[in-house]
């Protein structure tokens, strides 16, 4: 009777036992759909740990590293720093790049780079269009015509002014030199820098002819970029020509 009791004691323990091994609840959160969590740990590949030094890299070196970073990756998986670093190095040289396509005018200049003009004491050289509405002649310049006007800084003094007039099918061409006074001022924002000059005008055209040609005339700074010309000028040509020109030129 002793041993039956003893044997039925140790049958219940081991059912106890078996209750809890049987009762334990399987965590599937770690390992998927695979019951078995043995046998997922042992399909799982092993991380690889990427270790970078601290110390400054150049840009071929950084690209280097992302590289090797991307291929010690599993499954063939990209990177997520090396898919930015790539993105940003690409937007950074199309920047640098669209920067070269900008223009501006600039100061012409001889073969050594240095500049053919200059500025005056009465103001920067420039380039610009105008009308001449005339007094009295036969040409352009005795008549209302299109102008194309300039100045041209030689010294600190002096400069060539040289301007086409544009009537129909013939044009007059005026190449004054000119001495550039220091600028004046009347009122605090009104300023003005007149000059004097003379040179030869050139009327092309049937009644073709070259004459003494004198001129003066102020400079009206309007901003950093662009001055306001008027100038009267007298020719002698065929006949005796004035007219009064005024126009706008592009600083450089």
């Amino acid at each position: 009777m002793k041993l039956n009791l003893l044997v039925g004691l140790t049958l219940l323990m081991i059912g106890n036992v078996v209750t809890r091994v049987e009762a334990e609840p399987v965590n599937y959160s770690q390992c998927g759909w695979v019951k078995d969590c043995a046998i997922a740990v042992n399909k799982k590949e092993p991380v690889k740990e990427v270790t970078k030094s601290v110390t400054p890299a150049t840009s071929s070196e950084k690209v280097e590293s992302t590289t090797q970073l991307s291929e010690q990756l599993p499954n063939g998986k990209e990177s997520t720093v090396a898919v930015l670093t790539a993105t940003s190095q690409g937007r950074a040289s199309i920047l640098k790049s669209s920067g070269n396509s900008i223009s501006q005018l600039t100061t012409p200049t001889d073969s050594n780079g240095n500049p053919l003009f200059r500025a005056t004491r009465s103001g920067p050289s420039y380039l610009g269009i105008g009308a001449n509405f005339g007094v009295t002649g036969g040409s352009d310049l005795g008549g209302t015509s299109f102008a194309i006007i300039s100045k041209l800084g030689l010294t600190d003094i002096v400069s060539v002014r040289p301007s086409v007039l544009i009537l129909r099918d013939f044009a007059t061409i005026l190449i004054p030199v000119t001495y550039d006074f220091a600028p004046q001022q009347l009122i605090s924002d009104f300023q003005f820098s007149p000059y004097l000059g003379g040179g030869v005008a050139i009327n092309t055209g049937s009644n073709s002819s070259v004459g003494v040609l004198v001129t003066g005339g102020v400079d009206i700074p309007l901003s950093s970029r662009f001055t306001i010309n008027v100038a009267a000028n007298l020719a002698f040509l065929r006949t005796t020509d004035l007219g009064i020109l005024v126009g706008l030129g592009y600083n450089f």
